[in-house]
């Protein structure tokens, strides 16, 4: 199986380790489900539902980087992964507004995660499992212009983001004073559901700028 992978070309590889991490994030985010329903958490569920759409996606970028393979026209393949950047740019625009709006929602009604603390460590290895994945991601494909490695790239930032918000969540709920933390935890999911809308718009401005 290794040398295989090891045989595979560089954008094949990338392919390869895609659909691995994306059996990895479905396996999260039905664990996260879980945990939305029976702590009960809207953390956990809007974390969960983050990471559903962003595998959906994740899904059909592996889709259109085989439609890529097997084409032999330039101009197609130009056409496939233009959509899908764009595709994912307008993805993340959305996901990052439901992300705020669901924050300014829990500012106001509030929300309190009660759970066991070897819980909440497994939800602060997970944020570093997402942030380790990303800064890989950000490091080797920086000069990459495939549009699809690049929307790939983009999405698993925008997770990490999100894995960090829910860190913080389960860190102050169960290490806190005692006191509802919901504001502090809100300001963050919204500086974050602002910095994932900036994400989806550059990508969408700046997709003249990869030369594919």
């Amino acid at each position: 199986m290794l040398k295989k992978i090891r045989n595979l070309d560089k954008k094949d590889r990338t392919m390869y380790i895609l659909r691995f991490t994306l059996t990895i994030n479905i396996i999260l985010a039905s664990i996260k489900y879980i945990l939305a329903f029976t702590l009960p958490s809207m953390w956990f569920f809007v974390n969960a539902l983050f990471l559903t759409v962003l595998s959906i996606s994740r899904f059909f970028s592996i889709k259109d980087y085989k439609c890529i393979k097997l084409s032999r026209g330039n101009s197609e393949n130009k056409k496939v992964g233009y959509k899908n950047y764009i595709r994912n740019g307008i993805l993340l625009i959305l996901l990052g507004l439901m992300y705020f709006f669901i924050s300014v929602y829990i500012y106001y009604k509030g929300t309190k995660t009660t759970m066991h603390e070897y819980l909440t460590y497994l939800v602060a290895l997970n944020a570093f499992w997402s942030i380790s994945l990303a800064i890989y991601g950000m490091i080797k494909y920086k000069k990459a212009n495939n549009p699809i490695l690049k929307s790939v790239k983009m999405t698993n930032f925008a997770n990490a983001l999100t894995s960090i918000v829910l860190t913080q969540v389960t860190l102050l709920d169960t290490f806190g004073p005692g006191y509802d933390l919901s504001k502090i935890n809100s300001y963050t999911g919204m500086g974050v559901s602002i910095i994932i809308g900036l994400i989806g718009l550059s990508m969408i401005i700046g997709i003249k700028k990869i030369d594919y």
